[in-house]
């Protein structure tokens, strides 16, 4: 029983962690976003955050959260730029 109360503490305490990051760091992106993206140097589209963000455990999800759009890596335009053939890219948000 102390095991299980003790998870339940930690799971508390993490939610309430959780919830002081979201207050502290409000800047993250929100789902209507348009983000400007540069698709392998060929291809420049805009998308809404919400249609890269559709499923939520997916690779895209996590890097489109809002939360590394500091650190992604962005053209000289500011675009940010997705190393990856257009054609195949494009099929996976359309």
């Amino acid at each position: 029983q102390s095991k299980e109360n003790e998870l339940k503490e930690r799971e508390a305490d993490f939610n309430r962690r959780v919830k002081l990051f979201e207050t502290e760091h409000p800047t993250l992106g929100g789902e209507n976003d348009v983000i400007q993206l540069n698709v392998g140097g060929k291809t420049n589209i805009a998308v809404l955050r919400s249609t890269l963000t559709q499923f939520e455990d997916s690779m895209l999800a996590a890097k489109f959260s809002g939360r590394w759009d500091d650190s992604l890596e962005k053209d000289r335009d500011g675009n940010i730029f997705i190393d990856q053939d257009p054609e195949i890219f494009l099929t996976l948000i359309n």
